[in-house]
C-alpha cells in the first residue's frame, strides 16, 4: 500500500512531499535541520509527547521538533498479527528522514511486533540507521501513573536513539548505570523501571565521536534484506551489520 501522511486538522491523506495541506492549509512538514524529529503514528494522549521531547532535549542537547503530520497506519497494519509491523513502521519513519535532521523517531500508542509469532515490543532500531520507533502499548500494560509512563517512554526513546548513534548494549551483570543496559532475554517492564535515562561516560564519549564524525546526517539506504534481530520480551535490537 502507498505510504502517505495524514493532516492532523482535516484527516486528509496526502503525499509525503506535501508541505501544506491543500484542503485546510495546515502545515504538514516543518524544517527539521539540526533537530531531533518526532513522528506520530496515531494519536498520542495529552501530556506525554511534550515530556518525551523535553527528556530528549536534555539527553542530546539538541532541539526537538514534533512534526504536525501523522503517519499512515495502513502500510504497517497486519490483521493476523498481534500488532503493527515494527519493520514497516521503522521504514516509514526512515523514509521521512531528511538530510540535516539529527535522528527521526516514530512514536505510537499501538502495539508493534516484528512478526506474527511475537506479542509486543517496547522499541525497535537498527544500529547506525538514523531512525527508530517506540510503542507505548506494552509500557502501559500495568496501568502506570502518568509520571512512570513518561519515564518508561523517555528511557526507551533515549535507548533506541542510542542505537542509531552506533551504541550497543551493556549487560546487566556489568553493573553500569546507563540507559544502554539491556539483554534480549531479560528485558521487561521491571528492568525498564529500575533503569536510568542517562548515558554512562563511555556512551557519552561514543555519542561525541558520532557527532564529530557525522554532525549532519545523510539518509543511508535501507539494507536490501533487513538483518534478523534478537527478540526480547519488549525491546528488540537487531544485530549490527558485520
Amino acid at each position: 500500500m502507498k505510504d502517505t501522511n495524514i493532516c492532523e486538522n482535516c484527516n486528509h491523506y496526502l503525499s509525503l512531499d506535501c508541505d501544506v495541506c491543500p484542503h485546510c492549509e495546515q502545515a504538514m512538514i516543518l524544517d527539521s535541520t539540526g533537530k531531533l524529529c518526532l513522528w506520530r503514528l496515531g494519536d498520542i494522549r495529552d501530556g506525554i509527547l511534550g515530556h518525551i521531547a523535553h527528556q530528549l532535549r536534555l539527553a542530546f542537547q539538541l532541539p526537538v521538533l514534533i512534526q504536525p503530520a501523522y503517519l499512515d497506519e495502513r502500510p504497517s497494519a497486519r490483521p493476523t498479527w498481534k500488532g503493527l509491523s515494527s519493520t514497516v513502521f521503522l521504514e516509514q519513519v526512515h523514509r521521512r528522514h531528511c538530510a540535516g535532521t539529527f535522528v527521526s523517531l516514530g512514536i505510537t500508542e499501538a502495539n508493534i511486533v516484528p512478526d506474527a509469532r511475537h506479542n509486543f515490543l517496547f522499541g525497535y532500531a537498527y544500529v547506525g540507521l538514523p531512525a527508530a520507533v517506540i510503542s507505548l502499548k506494552a509500557m502501559d500494560a500495568d496501568a502506570p501513573n502518568h509520571e512512570l509512563l513518561i519515564k518508561r517512554a523517555s528511557s526507551m526513546a533515549v535507548h533506541e536513539i542510542g542505537h542509531t548513534l552506533g551504541l550497543d548494549h551493556h549487560s546487566y551483570e556489568s553493573g553500569i548505570d546507563c540507559v544502554m543496559v539491556g539483554d534480549s532475554e531479560v528485558d521487561s517492564i521491571e528492568t525498564l523501571d529500575v533503569g536510568t535515562t542517562q548515558f554512562c561516560e563511555a556512551c557519552r564519549l561514543g555519542c561525541a565521536r558520532f557527532f564529530q564524525r557525522r554532525a549532519v546526517l545523510a539518509v543511508p539506504p535501507l539494507p536490501r534484506r533487513l538483518p534478523r534481530g534478537i527478540q526480547s520480551q519488549g525491546r528488540q535490537v537487531p544485530q549490527a551489520h558485520p
